[in-house]
């Protein structure tokens, strides 16, 4: 079977014509299929030119869709799939993120750059494509989990929710039947880097209890009133104010995030939780509302250690 990147399929069909056929290969192997509405909004082509685009993907990977005559779309075949173009894991979910951008392709950098501290195989690709078209279809996934917290690494039934980004790794959210079912935290956060052996359960959909819109710390909104941390010198104090674009000579600011996402955010931003600053020099910030969110049970590992 033929490979190809990017380039080489701009010198066999035309620059159109490749980005179209790079598109219906994304969208088939993480979201599990597609039909020819997703050409005509993505691409503002008729009818007949996706059908066309769509019968050509075929011809080069026969084995990599059907059409499915209920879903009325077509979907990937999970055992066969090959993908026409090799895609790196973070461009993957930068795009799933962001939006599909063919300059993501090319591997030519605008200007000098490199990425620092890439792992070898640190995000396996085939299994994060698993997760993101169970959260594209709300089906459930069996898989192994390696657990940084926890001695229990049986195997796991999850409805993947979501996915993020935390600054250092890429994550998803989703709700743990087992936990769920022994009176645990239903809706979970999991690193993709520590999955082993994901098997997609495509006919086992979410109850509606299991989605994303019955995760209500997900929805939940919570204010932090940070400051900088009295034990900065002067000098680090100035650096920050820079690259957070603070206000000069004003110590305090107040963010908005997410609830189950402000343990990331303590945790790269150095942030300080006890209710009285700590001396020992290692924060950046000190979280003056913390009396107000310790009630919040999602909290609860951002005040764990205290």
């Amino acid at each position: 079977m033929d490979k190809f990147t990017y380039e080489s399929l701009i010198k066999k069909y035309n620059a159109q014509r490749a980005e179209r056929f790079a598109f219906i290969d994304f969208v088939v192997r993480f979201l599990g299929g597609l039909n020819r509405s997703d050409l005509l909004d993505f691409f503002g082509i008729g009818d007949a030119a996706a059908s066309k685009e769509i019968s050509e993907y075929k011809r080069l990977r026969p084995r990599n869709v059907d059409y499915d005559r209920v879903m009325r779309k077509n979907v990937i075949l999970r055992d066969s799939f090959t993908p026409l173009i090799e895609i790196d894991a973070e461009t993957a979910l930068g795009m799933l993120a962001n939006g599909f951008n063919k300059n993501k392709l090319y591997d030519r950098p605008m200007l000098p750059y490199k990425r620092v501290g890439m792992v070898p195989r640190h995000l396996d690709i085939d299994l994060i494509s698993k997760v993101t078209r169970a959260i594209h279809s709300k089906t459930a996934i069996k898989c192994d989990y390696i657990s940084g917290n926890s001695k229990n690494h049986d195997e796991r039934t999850l409805v993947p929710t979501a996915f993020f980004y935390d600054g250092h790794s890429w994550m998803f959210r989703a709700f743990h039947r087992e936990s769920a079912a022994s009176g645990g935290v239903k809706f979970k956060c999991f690193e993709f880097s520590r999955l082993k052996n994901v098997t997609e359960c495509s006919n086992d959909s979410a109850l509606p209890l299991e989605t994303l819109a019955q995760d209500s710390d997900w929805h939940l909104l919570v204010p932090l009133q940070l400051t900088l941390h009295p034990s900065l010198s002067d000098s680090k104090k100035s650096t920050l104010i820079q690259e957070f674009g603070l206000v000069d000579r004003d110590d305090d600011f107040l963010v908005t995030e997410k609830a189950v996402l402000v343990y990331y955010l303590k945790k790269h931003w150095k942030i300080d939780v006890n209710d009285n600053p700590s001396g020992d020099g290692n924060y950046n910030f000190h979280l003056k509302n913390s009396s107000t969110l310790k009630h919040l049970e999602c909290m609860e590992n951002v005040f764990k250690y205290l």
